[in-house]
């Protein structure tokens, strides 16, 4: 009964380390109050640099493996790095090679027996399979991030589109319109025309290298749009209200598409329940007809 308990307490601890990792950090109370009563400066990114975990060490080596395959686009828009990453992986891969071990050992204490290849192929099996349960989580995340990133987009199209209406230089109309907006969006625009001016070029450039961090479509259009008025001096406010305009049509497009789907799937519910309730309310009435017959 001792071992019993102490397999309990093991897996949960490992469940609670898994839980622990996952879990985002809550938010520093004294920079988000500082970010509220600052000036309207150029702003660079908040994130505090935490201390690495032996995961993340484990993981940095394992980013370099040959065939190692790292969905780089999408860890660039939920903002996580490649050896975090595979951290996670070998964190859920050492649980399922753990978990089938620790229920044989409990089951062999209350005097249950199973044969020694159990264990052994269903470590290897849950481990697969728990190897790839990150490549799902961060696919999810990423595609609520890039819903927000493309809402950004069409909001900083829409403010260089201001700018350039202002009678800003295309480059000015960049930087202007980057600094007007505070989320994680207008940070990392900002951060690459930073990035590009150090490096002495257009910052478009820096556009054009983002969006393809983060493979965002109408992000390249942006610096594709601007590198036309830079360098022929296009008017090109038109352009960008009609880009923003579509990009907006397009997330709404998307966004009903959503809620249709989510309304098609409550149908079968429904219709369930009303089944049942029909059965339930109807049951008795028919079992006395059948009875008095």
């Amino acid at each position: 009964m001792t071992w019993l308990i102490v397999a309990g307490i093991v897996v949960g601890l490992g469940i609670g380390l898994l839980a622990s990792e996952l879990r985002p950090g809550p938010p520093d109370l004294g920079t988000a109050l500082e970010r509220l009563h600052q000036e309207p400066v150029r702003l660079t990114s908040t994130r505090r640099l935490e201390p690495p975990s032996p995961f993340d060490t484990l993981g940095a080596r394992l980013v370099g493996v040959q065939g190692s395959w790292l969905p780089r686009s999408e860890l660039a828009l939920i903002g996580r790095s490649p050896a975090r990453f595979m951290g996670h992986k070998l964190m859920f891969a050492l649980m399922g090679l753990l978990i089938p071990p620790v229920i044989v050992l409990a089951s062999a204490l209350i005097g249950e027996s199973f044969p020694v290849t159990l264990p052994v192929v269903g470590s290897l099996l849950l481990a697969a399979l728990l190897w790839f349960v990150p490549d799902g989580i961060v696919r999810g995340e990423a595609k609520e991030a890039r819903v927000e990133y493309l809402h950004g987009v069409a909001a900083y199209l829409e403010l260089v589109a201001l700018e350039r209406a202002a009678d800003c230089g295309p480059a000015e109309a960049l930087s202007r319109a980057a600094l007007v907006g505070r989320g994680t969006v207008f940070r990392r625009i900002a951060d690459a025309l930073d990035r590009a001016t150090l490096d002495r070029r257009p910052p478009w450039d820096g556009l054009d290298a983002l969006a393809a961090e983060l493979a965002l479509t109408p992000l390249q259009d942006v610096a594709d749009i601007m590198r036309i008025s830079g360098t022929d001096g296009a008017s090109v406010y038109r352009t960008l209200r009609a880009r923003a305009h579509n990009l907006r049509s397009e997330l709404l497009a998307e966004e009903l598409a959503k809620a249709n789907v989510d309304s098609e799937r409550m149908v079968a519910p429904g219709t369930a329940l009303v089944t049942l309730m029909t059965v339930l309310v109807g049951f008795p009435a028919v079992y006395q007809i059948f009875q008095g017959g």
